[in-house]
């Protein structure tokens, strides 16, 4: 089931983000290197909750966090009409349409609050991902060269956008 992530989910989401560090090399951080207490997801998600722009989604199987999206929103007035998108889901629940269902909900979410454009970077490797973005409207703006540094190589992002038109707001 793919819901809003409450104060209750804290420590399941801090945990969760820690495990897809640790299991993929696609996010942003290195396994170990995030630190969040349950206190302090606490306190994100509630900081989400409240931003008018930004919100956590989590995909929940038999009461277990397997994956999230964040859609955190700019504050500054010239930038309130997007958002970027960060996006993490368990190795063993890919390719079963929980993804798709992640992009859904913020879809659902954005046009509620009145979000234009939606942005993400992603792997350049990361064809799985691209598909799927591709699939729900996001195009390719550009390459980020040598963004990131994994494992002693350079690796290169995609940057990734997408565009409600009038109607869709």
């Amino acid at each position: 089931m793919i819901r809003r992530a409450t104060l209750m989910d804290g420590k399941a989401l801090s945990d969760l983000m820690r495990r897809i560090d640790r299991e993929t090399k696609y996010m942003l951080y290195e396994p170990e290197e995030r630190s969040m207490s349950t206190e302090q997801a606490e306190a994100f998600i509630e900081r989400f909750g409240q931003a008018a722009n930004s919100d956590i989604f989590v995909v929940d199987v038999d009461e277990q966090l397997v994956g999230y999206v964040l859609v955190v929103g700019g504050k500054p007035s010239r930038i309130r009409h997007r958002a970027n998108l960060v996006i993490g889901l368990l190795d063993a629940y890919t390719g079963q349409g929980l993804g798709a269902g992640l992009l859904e909900a913020v879809d659902a979410f954005a046009v509620e609050a009145g979000l234009v454009r939606l942005e993400l970077t992603v792997r350049k490797d990361n064809l799985r991902a691209i598909e799927l973005y591709h699939k729900f409207g996001f195009n390719i703006e550009g390459t980020r060269i040598a963004s990131l540094l994994i494992d002693g190589e350079y690796v290169d992002e995609l940057a990734m956008s997408k565009i409600f038109t009038a109607e869709e707001t």
